[in-house]
């Protein structure tokens, strides 16, 4: 496996009023796939785009009257450099463990309809939102994932097979229409 050659150190200081700010600041790290390091301390690999989009919320803390400090760094130690990697990766994989749980939901509540005999369009509509939601979920873990863990290839099978039961929720919802029975 190919390590980076750089990384990105961000830490950073927001006023503790409004605690808004600190979640703001949080959820965009999320976003970007960030490590934590320690609180308000967090490593990523510097990739452009990742680098450009730190700058930008760099400027946005300061401009809310915190500090901030973006640094490539470089990690001498070989085996630290393993250690975040493999952080990054269990980082990773409880992310898609996450989604695959969603996935498995999704599933529970179309069994629950079809046990219910809902077979309407007002829930073939909910649950096509929901699958919506998992459908633009899965690429932003896929963009965060930088060391390719294994486990996406069964978030992207999960997700598969939600679009399969979808489907057949959704010719089921047809077929009750059409048999004019109105559960």
């Amino acid at each position: 496996m190919e390590y980076p050659s750089a990384w990105l150190l961000f830490f950073y200081l927001v006023p503790a009023s409004p605690s808004t700010h600190r979640s703001y600041v949080w959820r965009k790290l999320k976003a970007l796939g960030v490590l934590y390091l320690q609180n308000s301390i967090c490593i990523v690999p510097a990739i452009g785009s990742v680098e450009e989009k730190l700058h930008q919320l760099y400027e946005e803390i300061l401009s809310r009257k915190g500090t901030a400090s973006l640094l490539h760094v470089s990690l001498l130690d070989e085996a630290e450099q393993q250690d975040i990697i493999a952080r990054f990766k269990r980082q990773m994989e409880d992310e898609y463990g996450e989604f695959i749980e969603q996935c498995g939901e999704f599933h529970a509540e179309l069994a629950k309809e079809r046990a219910k005999n809902h077979l309407t369009f007002g829930e073939l509509e909910e649950n096509d939102v929901n699958l919506a939601k998992l459908k633009l979920w899965l690429p932003k873990l896929h963009a965060r994932d930088f060391f390719q863990v294994d486990i996406a290839k069964d978030a992207e099978a999960a997700l598969e097979s939600c679009e399969v039961d979808f489907r057949q929720f959704e010719s089921e919802v047809e077929d009750a229409s059409n048999s004019g029975v109105r559960p």
